[in-house]
């Protein structure tokens, strides 16, 4: 594996470099530190290359989810365009592992704009420099014929506190304009309404103008901490109260209340960049230093803070329980059962190191990979093992078993059943079966309450319990049936009522 010294890029943007990946062992090369992202994409890891002891991070791709081909694309991509300050950073470096194609990139250590969005937004000045950055990135890209096709918060690195650097990072879904592709899986609060339209599977072009919504919606988000709709479409109420709006003669009367947030001049630079009619969208950011300069936040909003009327209006970013509301309730809920909330660091850290190291696939030497495939299918029924199979031995993939989307092509897989063999609830062995109660608890067997036809949930096989307060012994000693004897054979019934005191001993 190369040193990562990043070199001079030659020859056109559009036309993917192929060469053959180098096979690495992750645990051998590095030292994992941390996963800084993880999801259908992959794993973020933040790594130490024990050689050089720099600190990198790392972005697999899984193979059963990414081809050859789209991580070249994605690797192609994210290394010619970092030359620019507001993209974060690809050094020359892939390979690839058992499951995995990785490549290496910059750390940003305080994460991307989801982790550091408040209730009420990051401010009009930090939502100012975001757009300032985040739109020559974006500019970059289109001069080049690219588009994004992903802008959203946690696509957009934080590497200063007071966000005067940005960074825009993940080019997994990036295409060359008017590319063919096909609507798959895409976040829906992001979407322009010309692809939710579509169907899933079909095909459309991939346009500038879609970049330049999304970046809309980022902008908004960060100047006001609110979603605008949760899809744009008319099935929303939201999207539908703002495209009507948008479409009055008279705005004033129909504006929507959480667009009262945003100043007169804030709302007609959001209306170049959220335009419903992808025809009259702006393909560019040519407008945007006009409005820098003016106030975004409408009057009465600029001071505002959680908990206010207007922030029962917004959408939850990811879903209902990411109401602080409801959050409380449930950490209740978790202390009244008895719960431990609390979390300890340490132990935390620990269990991801662990975890980390458990989840790492083992390379396979391609000898005995070889050697494995050999055997024969006989062979492999009647062969031995070393040790029996239990259950807590026994690993199964989610995605086997449960129904899911495969995240890449939109397929829907129902996922293997497992159906658990019927059992005749009475077919349990009795003799084994020795009741273990307290001291004080009497059992009375086919006992049934009074005026009551068939027995209740306190009498059963076992017998009903009730709870005497010793040394008082009950007016009628039980009779022990034979099977529920310690040891040997079954006897006849054991009847205390001749010698009370071996009662208690037996109990």
């Amino acid at each position: 594996m190369n040193n990562g010294s990043r070199r001079a890029l030659t020859g056109s943007i559009h036309k993917i470099r192929e060469f053959e990946l180098e096979k690495v062992s992750l645990v051998e090369e590095f030292d994992i530190l941390q996963i800084v992202g993880e999801g259908w994409f992959g794993k973020i890891l933040l790594v130490e290359h024990r050689a050089s002891d720099t600190e990198i991070v790392l972005k697999a791709l899984p193979k059963p989810y990414v081809s050859i081909r789209d991580f070249y694309r994605e690797f192609h991509y994210s290394l010619h365009l970092s030359a620019h300050r507001n993209i974060v950073t690809t050094f020359d470096v892939a390979f690839e592992t058992a499951g995995f194609y990785v490549f290496c990139q910059e750390y940003a250590p305080l994460g991307d704009l989801t982790s550091n969005m408040l209730d009420t937004g990051i401010g009009e000045i930090h939502t100012k420099r975001v757009a300032k950055q985040l739109s020559a990135a974006l500019e970059h890209l289109h001069q080049r014929d690219l588009v994004h096709r992903d802008v959203k918060l946690d696509n957009i690195l934080i590497f200063k506190s007071d966000f005067s650097r940005i960074k825009l990072c993940d080019f997994g879904e990036t295409r060359k304009v008017q590319s063919v592709v096909r609507r798959r899986n895409e976040w829906l609060p992001y979407s322009p309404p010309e692809v939710l339209k579509l169907s899933m599977d079909s095909s459309y072009k991939a346009l500038i103008t879609h970049d330049i919504w999304q970046y809309g919606i980022v902008i908004f988000i960060c100047l006001t901490g609110c979603l605008p709709w949760q899809k744009a479409a008319f099935d929303d109420p939201r999207y539908t109260s703002y495209f009507n709006w948008y479409s009055s003669s008279n705005p004033l009367k129909r504006q929507p209340k959480l667009w009262k947030m945003v100043s007169s001049r804030a709302q007609k630079m959001f209306k170049k960049f959220i335009e419903p009619r992808e025809e009259r969208r702006s393909a560019n950011f040519l407008e945007l230093p006009r409005f820098l300069d003016d106030r975004w936040l409408g009057k009465g909003y600029t001071d505002r803070v959680p908990g206010e009327d207007i922030d029962e209006l917004c959408p939850s970013m990811y879903s209902f329980h990411s109401d602080p509301n409801e959050k409380n309730i449930l950490l209740k809920h978790f202390r009244d059962n008895g719960i431990e909330t609390t979390v300890d660091r340490h132990a935390k850290k620990q269990r991801i190191r662990d975890w980390i190291q458990n989840s790492v696939i083992e390379e396979v030497d391609e000898e005995e990979e070889e050697a494995a495939f050999e055997d024969s299918d006989e062979e492999l029924e009647h062969r031995t093992r070393d040790h029996p199979i239990d259950e807590s031995h026994r690993v199964t993939l989610r995605y086997d078993t449960e129904k899911h989307i495969n995240p890449r092509t939109g397929e829907v897989i129902d996922g293997v059943k497992h159906t658990q063999p019927e059992r005749n609830p009475l077919s349990y062995d009795v003799q084994n079966i020795e009741p273990v109660a307290p001291a004080n608890v009497v059992r009375r067997y086919g006992v049934k309450e009074e005026g009551s036809s068939h027995s209740s949930t306190k009498d059963s096989a076992y017998g009903s319990m009730e709870v005497k307060d010793l040394p008082v012994l009950p007016q009628q000693y039980p009779v022990v049936p034979p099977y529920y004897q310690s040891s040997g054979p079954p006897t006849e019934p054991i009847n205390f009522t001749q010698n009370p005191s071996e009662y208690y001993s037996y109990l």
